[in-house]
């Protein structure tokens, strides 16, 4: 009669790694992989595993095994991707380029977000077995602490992967915006030379410096005038910029000094 209960009441269930109550038994459904699926009874103090249309008594031992395999797969998981986070973030730190970073991205973001739904999904359903199932409380007591740390774990991992993507992006736009401000400043300089060429290219008489010996002389010299004010200009623009690295030497210094002073 039990087992045709179960039926049913699985077959209503749609959401998978979570702890359901019910008024003769609770149920544990553990779902992490398409090919497999735990399904467990408590009752009567009592582990059971429905598996085939039966149920078997499972032991207290095997229970917390499965959630110790599915912990410790979820944490290789996320130390692999904290490896290849940290590593991008140390060609950043050393100003290097960071390549294929979007496609990569994409990949540790999904893992990652997988990996922090599973992890959450599982920790809420121990802490409710914790709570309603006290004949267990002492086994599941660290299977949750640990739990709560590879969430957080995740979530810094998520987080740190959401800066380097910020950074990138960042840098890329500021690189376009660069090249965009050199071309427009190259506009506004060969443009009047465009004028100036096409001026003193006309077949006219009596253009200005036209019967000036030096007069090529002199329109290169307006160009490379231009030139150079502009780099000038340039130049101290660059110098107006705060330097944060720059800034923090200088008032170390500064505090160093004021020290010895006193």
């Amino acid at each position: 009669m039990l087992s045709d209960i179960l039926k049913q009441t699985i077959s209503n269930i749609n959401i998978s790694n979570a702890y359901y109550e019910f008024e003769d038994f609770d149920i544990f459904m553990l779902d992490i992989t398409k090919s497999s699926k735990n399904i467990f009874v408590f009752k009567n103090n009592q582990i059971f595993e429905y598996k085939d249309d039966e149920l078997k008594v499972f032991s207290n031992t095997e229970f917390v095994k499965i959630l110790k395999d599915i912990l410790q797969e979820e944490k290789d998981k996320n130390n692999t991707i904290n490896l290849s986070i940290e590593k991008r973030e140390e060609l950043i730190l050393e100003n290097k380029k960071v390549k294929n970073f979007l496609t990569k991205y994409f990949i540790l973001k999904v893992k990652l977000v997988k990996s922090y739904k599973i992890i959450s999904s599982v920790l809420e359903a121990c802490k409710i077995c914790h709570s309603k199932q006290h004949f267990i409380k002492k086994n599941l007591k660290t299977i949750i602490l640990n739990l709560g740390i590879l969430e957080r774990n995740i979530k810094d991992n998520i987080s740190r992967l959401e800066g380097i993507y910020t950074y990138i992006n960042t840098a890329r736009s500021e690189k376009i915006n660069k090249n965009i401000y050199f071309l427009s400043i190259m506009s506004a300089i060969f443009l009047p030379l465009n004028l100036i060429v096409g001026f003193f290219g006309m077949n006219t008489k009596n253009l200005f410096l036209s019967e000036n010996e030096y007069g090529t002389y002199y329109v290169l010299g307006i160009i490379i005038s231009i030139f150079f004010v502009l780099f000038l200009w340039y130049q101290f623009k660059d110098k107006k910029e705060l330097d944060l690295d720059e800034f923090s030497t200088k008032k170390k210094k500064w505090y160093a000094q004021e020290d010895s002073n006193l």
